[in-house]
């Protein structure tokens, strides 16, 4: 209007559609996906790096407690090997004073004590051996029995017959508390 001439734009002659303006929405939204996704690995490598140090400081944990336990019995092994040492040897000193000579050979399996000793050891021995039969005659008289309820019911075979268990006597069989291994532990 006062002596200003128009001057033609290229936006004028354009027409503009709306998606022209407002842009790629498709692309703006894979954008912000790819966006999305990056911060996820981005979390996901922060956990996993942190599950590794946590796993390693477990190791380290685990391989310090193997250390120790190794050391611990080390430590018993060398503890029990001493006792036993120091238990030969109070026998040792024991059988010198007893008898003594110091090869012990001679006067101390002479003794009577230790021949006492031995034949209370040998007797034990053999009413221990004397209970572990009885006990397996029983043992073996009870399998006969077991397997012969699951056998089918047929005519029995000739000299398949099965043995009852042995019944205790009881004019010699002892009391509970009494008989051959009574008053034996392992303790």
């Amino acid at each position: 209007m006062f002596g200003k001439t128009k001057e033609l734009n290229e936006l004028d002659t354009m027409e503009l559609s709306p998606d022209d303006f407002f842009g790629d929405e498709e692309a703006a939204e894979e954008s912000s996906r790819m966006e999305r996704l990056a911060e996820r690995v981005a979390q996901v490598e922060g956990q996993i790096n942190s599950q590794f140090t946590s796993m390693a400081a477990y190791a380290q944990i685990a391989q310090e407690q193997v250390e120790l336990a190794r050391s611990e019995a080390s430590t018993a092994v060398n503890r029990s090997e001493r006792r036993l040492v120091e238990l030969i040897e109070r026998e040792r000193n024991d059988r010198i004073q007893a008898t003594g000579s110091v090869d012990g050979t001679d006067a101390a399996w002479a003794s009577p004590e230790v021949d006492a000793r031995l034949t209370a050891l040998e007797s034990a021995v053999a009413e221990i051996r004397v209970g572990l039969s009885e006990c397996l005659a029983r043992q073996k008289a009870l399998a006969d029995a077991i397997t012969a309820l699951f056998e089918p019911t047929a005519a029995p075979a000739a000299g398949a017959e099965t043995l009852p268990p042995p019944k205790p006597d009881v004019a010699t069989e002892p009391q509970m508390g009494e008989g051959p291994i009574a008053g034996l532990s392992l303790g």
